[in-house]
């Protein structure tokens, strides 16, 4: 039987033992039938598998003992993406593949130019959670609800790098401007793109004005291309750091 992840919080980990409850005591128990002596692999979001064994299931929780701990993945930065949301459910595809090439949080955001209005979270966080056990990731993405413009702007003191994507920019790159970066936010925006207000109250604010390149891009191609310049200059697509 083929042996399946599992995300759990931290506080569901005393010593050796895991509980498992919610949505995933669910998949586990009713989806997947699991049974008591079956193996799975408990992840708690921080670079580490735990190898374990079912050892009772209850009404709405099961418990587990482990068995090894194996580091896989240590981040030495974390990147969140503010994504401007898009028509048609197209924030999905950013979603999963944003989860696939380790974002840490994805956070969809509203702009003079946005065309929908509309943000399924419970969706969006279901679609994460289905991409990191996919694609055998120990970390879980965060997707975080819709927020406006505004309040974007007053995350970026929260950041050591703000990173801004614009087609008009012809010069600064992401490797140069990520350089250094330990938690670093990159902006990109809807299918309409920023307006020059919108550029120049991101300049206030701190973010650093980048280039993706020549080539005119499709909003959800342009957060899968940011994410995957930063991260690789961050050296998070490393095997080694």
């Amino acid at each position: 039987m083929e042996i399946r992840r599992f995300f759990v919080n931290p506080s569901d980990i005393n010593g050796n033992t895991v509980t498992l409850s919610g949505d995933e005591f669910y998949h586990m128990t009713k989806v997947l039938r699991y049974k008591e002596g079956y193996k799975a692999v408990i992840l708690a979001n921080d670079g580490i598998e735990l190898h374990s064994t079912v050892t009772s299931i209850g009404k709405d929780t099961a418990t587990l003992t482990i068995d090894e701990r194996k580091v896989v993945d240590v981040k030495n930065a974390k990147v969140t993406l503010y994504a401007g949301l898009l028509k048609n459910n197209k924030l999905d595809f950013v979603v999963q593949k944003g989860v696939e090439l380790g974002v840490d949080v994805i956070v969809p955001f509203i702009s003079q130019n946005t065309a929908e209005t509309k943000f399924n979270l419970d969706r969006a966080k279901k679609i994460a959670l289905e991409s990191a056990k996919q694609c055998g990731s120990v970390y879980l993405s965060k997707v975080e609800d819709l927020t406006d413009y505004d309040t974007m702007l007053g995350d970026f003191t929260s950041f050591d790098k703000v990173i801004f994507a614009y087609e008009d920019e012809k010069q600064t790159r992401i490797a140069d401007a990520v350089e250094g970066g330990k938690n670093v936010a990159i902006i990109v925006g809807p299918e309409g793109g920023f307006t020059p207000l919108e550029v120049q109250k991101a300049k206030e604010n701190g973010a650093e004005i980048v280039t993706l390149g020549r080539r005119i891009l499709r909003a959800e191609t342009a957060s899968i291309v940011s994410l995957t310049l930063a991260l690789d200059a961050l050296h998070e697509l490393d095997y080694e750091h």
